[in-house]
């Protein structure tokens, strides 16, 4: 009866494991241009992102800034007006003190020259008892007047001293401002900073991965061709199949 031939595996020969390797080779290295490049334009953008954020913390202290240097400015001015309507209430308040004085002074005397036109008048004598009457009247007039102007000085003595009060819890509130405002204006200018400094490195990172990208495309466009990789081909330039290996009939 005839023999049936067995059909035997082709065994992986040197060159095949050659290529394989190689291609694994090639594709880890794509995987890891590719990834470089990916990690690059993250790094790129991060940056923008960070030199955006830097130049807005910039600005916001700028403007931080000159608040504070104008409340400073205000809270300085009314800190100096205050101490000004304080003196003039000072002095107001000495005026009062001087024309109330006087007033009680003059007052004093009315009733004196007025006591003595009574007693001139008792004995006698109406025209120095008149005199002394409408002397008497005159000093009252004048006792009158220095009192009610000491009364005016007065209040103006106490609405200066309210008034100068307020004007210097204004100064003082608008000097604690001023400050918050600096501290304010220091802390965006370091986180500015911070963030430039960021964008900076962000950007060599990017371009140290663009570099090693580049450098591994070049390498592999580069790199000849291997003999395992390379297919003989017949003199018509028709590649040639490799022979695969038959098993003997068994008999």
């Amino acid at each position: 009866m005839p023999v049936r031939k067995t059909k035997g595996k082709v065994a992986a020969g040197p060159g095949t494991k050659v290529r394989g390797r190689e291609r694994a080779a090639t594709t880890h290295a794509a995987q890891a241009a590719a990834s470089e490049a990916a990690s690059a334009a993250a790094d790129l953008t991060r940056a923008e992102d960070e030199a955006a954020g830097s130049t807005a913390y910039s600005a916001l202290s700028a403007e931080a800034e000159q608040r504070a240097v104008l409340e400073m400015a205000e809270g300085t001015a009314a800190l100096s007006m205050a101490d000004e309507v304080s003196a003039t209430g000072e002095l107001a308040a000495a005026l009062s003190s001087d024309e109330f004085r006087r007033g009680m002074e003059l007052a004093g005397i009315a009733g004196q020259v007025q006591v003595a036109a009574e007693l001139v008048r008792g004995v006698g004598q109406p025209t120095l008892a008149a005199f002394l009457g409408r002397t008497s009247h005159q000093l009252r007039g004048l006792a009158a007047d220095a009192l009610s102007r000491a009364t005016e000085s007065s209040i103006v003595a106490h609405g200066a001293d309210h008034l100068a009060g307020e004007l210097a819890a204004l100064g003082l509130t608008e000097l604690d401002q001023g400050r918050g405002k600096e501290a304010t204006a220091e802390a965006l200018g370091v986180a500015s900073a911070d963030l430039a400094a960021e964008a900076v490195r962000s950007v060599a990172k990017g371009a140290a991965d663009l570099a090693a990208t580049t450098a591994r495309r070049g390498i592999r466009r580069a790199r000849p061709a291997t003999s395992s990789e390379r297919t003989p081909t017949s003199p018509g330039g028709v590649s040639k199949p490799s022979p695969a290996k038959r098993t003997k009939p068994t008999r």
